[in-house]
């Protein structure tokens, strides 16, 4: 016991707060450890492209519920990716504005016909369109049946050997296809995941940002540095270990079979039960399969390909989001439950799943009992305020620290294999670079404690059973001749 007490209510606490110090030492353990095999892994890693005309076929599946406002830039920037084998597929999940119209018109859509390779059951298809620009461009029109719905409609007329997933808001770097698909060549991948990116405040030209200046929102400031530090070490240090359960649904690629023979995303229509992340749960439906039948495929991360997706601009978005997404993970954890501590498999049942359910979705009821216990011993005083000051200071400071030396080794590692990864960066200069330490310090005490308000708001509404998206209204990105 870390305080000796003759008191049984002193006791008691103090039990509960020894509980609280071993839990947060063996996250804190687990985080450096993230970071030593983030290191040894990051730095000896180059972008695979695959060369030549022997390249295997690829579908872009782009799901979009009312997304005017921003699904002509992102088909026009896939028109311009560098990769000669493709296919785009835009489903239009229902959407009661012009996102379809704007569709149609910009790219001379006309009715067509277009095969079937896969039946999975979806909401009824309307109407099949096909670009008279490029005939490997398709519009399907549907009855709303969520984003998994959509992206099984997709695939059920998909070709290519590899799918790929994205938002209809995300904007893929020109060589982005190239490194995803090499990466399931050279790794033997079942699934891969690129860099993700913020796209606020970008100008796009022919498709692509050619303006990206450093956001002037705080917010997306926040969001900027943790999309470039917290996602990218802890992805890629559990993608290395092959534990990592999840791929963002904004840029994910898979293996056409595999999601085929899993059946498809999971809907209400094909499965009988849906979820708010379904990114996530085709994840860990794949290694519960491939562990099964004890195919050895693993499920990546890679720095190198590179996507741009709009994030949250406001305060009552970000909470919308967040909760979202902990939802999610709360919803795809229960749904395969019986992998957590089952040897069958693996180190998934083992060590990922545990991982993720004890320090990824239920540490923010941890915050938020740690926070209540320490005021608790305040008010017992049982520690000193001063104490507790002191160790809130440290922690902002070594986590300010931490960013600085991240996002310095970042920027030289790009700087010096790819112009992609270097735009995806956002400060250009030394300004720049001291504006994103300077709000790292705050990341946690301010941003940290947004974002678990959302995650505690979204385990309360897991646990009523709220199944609302809270999709949240996208800017969009402006074109060249808007800016």
């Amino acid at each position: 016991m870390l305080f000796p007490s003759d008191n049984l209510v002193e006791a008691i606490v103090l039990v509960i707060t020894n509980f609280f110090i071993l839990y947060f030492s063996i996250y804190g353990l687990l985080n450096i450890w993230f970071f030593v095999v983030f290191l040894t892994d990051f730095m000896k890693m180059k972008p695979t492209e695959l060369r030549g005309e022997d390249l295997p076929g690829v579908t872009i599946l782009i799901p979009a519920f009312n997304e005017e406002k921003v699904i002509v830039n992102t088909v026009e920037n896939l028109l311009n990716l560098d990769y000669p084998n493709l296919t785009f597929i835009v489903i239009d999940d229902g959407s009661d504005d012009n996102t379809s119209v704007k569709v149609v018109e910009r790219f001379r859509m006309r009715h067509g016909g277009v095969n079937k390779t896969a039946d999975i059951p979806t909401a009824p298809v309307e109407e099949i369109y096909v670009s008279e620009i490029n005939e490997n461009l398709i519009l399907i029109r549907k009855a709303n049946g969520g984003k998994a719905d959509a992206l099984n409609a997709g695939l059920n007329f998909s070709k290519g050997e590899i799918i790929v997933t994205i938002d209809a808001d995300t904007v893929l770097a020109p060589r982005s296809v190239r490194r995803l698909v090499g990466l399931f060549k050279d790794q033997n991948a079942a699934a891969v995941g690129g860099l993700l990116t913020v796209a606020n405040e970008a100008v796009i030209k022919n498709g692509r940002p050619v303006s990206v200046k450093f956001p002037g929102n705080p917010l997306v400031i926040f969001q900027l540095i943790e999309y470039l530090v917290s996602y990218s070490i802890g992805r890629g240090a559990l993608s290395r270990i092959d534990s990592l359960l999840v791929l963002s649904g904004a840029f994910s690629a898979f293996r056409r079979e595999l999601l085929i023979s899993v059946g498809g995303f999971l809907s209400r229509i094909s499965h009988g039960r849906t979820t708010v992340c379904e990114d996530m749960e085709i994840v860990v439906r794949l290694h519960r399969y491939l562990k099964e039948r004890r195919i050895p495929y693993p499920i990546k991360f890679h720095f190198f390909p590179v996507a741009w997706t709009e994030v949250p601009s406001s305060l009552s978005n970000i909470l919308r989001q967040r909760n979202r997404w902990h939802r999610g993970l709360g919803e795809s954890l229960m749904i395969h439950s019986d992998m957590l501590f089952n040897p069958r498999y693996r180190h998934i049942g083992l060590f990922a799943v545990p991982y993720y359910t004890f320090f990824e979705f239920l540490s923010p009821i941890a915050k938020l009992f740690s926070t209540v216990l320490i005021l608790i011993l305040l008010f017992m005083r049982l520690v000193h305020w001063q104490f507790v000051i002191i160790l809130f200071l440290l922690v902002v400071a070594l986590n300010g620290l931490y960013t600085s030396i991240i996002t310095t080794m970042v920027e030289l590692k790009f700087k010096n294999i790819s112009t992609d990864n270097m735009e995806a960066m956002r400060f250009k200069t030394l300004g720049d670079w001291i504006k994103l330490i300077l709000m790292s310090f705050f990341l946690e005490p301010v941003y940290g404690a947004i974002r678990t308000v959302a995650q505690l708001w979204g385990i309360w509404d897991l646990f009523r059973g709220k199944s609302g998206w809270y999709k949240f209204e996208r800017e969009g990105m402006r074109s060249q001749n808007q800016s």
